[in-house]
């Protein structure tokens, strides 16, 4: 039985758009866990890309993408047969961080060749004042290869990766020509809402402006059916796995599959 209500109008959505809201992903247990488990892991101090693949070590965040509805979720939306689990991340902009995280794309930092997809789960409300994400609507399907590159600590471009790499293109420069690109946020998420899209799909994430509201998304990436591995460079070193060969499904102990048909 679907999870996901209006299955077909959310998966047409996702495959137009590259990205669909949907409402009511975590149960308030779970929402209070990772709101807890997110505010640990901050306290930190770390460097604000820094906190990822929390999911390795035993505790909150591997519990909930282990034993949670999530890669059952990913699936319905993808309309795939199975789906598995690269890492997890947190964003969490504090009141006052006004730095926009630069436009870009997820694929190109991961060891995937194939259909992947971020599930991103706001654990407060998210609007355009405090770092509601933008899209570019369409850019999924583009074909476009666009370089990665390093961020400083507050999560702008600083400078590119793989300068050399034919297969990668330089980001164009939405910010400064957004009238000429179909651009969009959604206006408002509930705590325990998701964006699930592409990761091909170009994104960005506005500043927080406020002095008082925090931002907290929990990212998990996923494959799906169709993706296979694909270890490219240094970018992704800390994800490559000696264990599996290239060209193979990506799905094995170290990515396990979450939900299968």
């Amino acid at each position: 039985m679907a999870l996901t209500p209006d299955l077909p109008t959310v998966q047409a959505a996702y495959a137009q758009d590259g990205v669909v809201l949907l409402r009511d992903v975590l149960s308030p247990k779970w929402l209070a866990t990772l709101r807890e488990a997110v505010d640990a892991e901050v306290a930190k101090g770390e460097r604000y890309f820094a906190y990822k693949n929390m999911r390795a070590q035993p505790g909150p965040f591997q519990d909930f993408c282990l034993t949670s509805d999530i890669g059952q979720r990913v699936a319905e939306v993808a309309g795939a047969s199975w789906s598995s689990l690269i890492y997890d991340q947190i964003f969490a902009k504090e009141p006052g961080t006004r730095t926009q995280t630069g436009w870009h794309t997820d694929q190109p930092y991961w060891p995937v060749d194939g259909p992947i997809m971020t599930m991103w789960i706001a654990l407060d409300d998210v609007d355009p004042d405090n770092g509601a994400l933008e899209f570019v609507r369409g850019s999924h399907a583009w074909g476009a290869k666009y370089r990665p590159f390093r961020t400083d600590q507050q999560g702008a471009f600083s400078h590119y990766l793989e300068v050399d790499n034919p297969d990668y293109i330089d980001m164009p420069d939405f910010e400064a020509d957004r009238a000429q690109y179909d651009i969009f946020h959604f206006p408002h998420m509930n705590p325990g809402d998701a964006l699930a899209f592409d990761g091909m799909s170009v994104h960005s994430a506005m500043g927080n402006r406020t002095s008082t509201r925090r931002r907290r998304g929990y990212a998990i990436r996923f494959a799906v059916e169709g993706a296979r591995y694909e270890p490219r460079d240094s970018v992704t070193e800390w994800l490559h796995d000696p264990a599996m060969q290239a060209g193979q499904p990506f799905r094995s102990a170290t990515f396990p599959v979450l939900w299968e048909a």
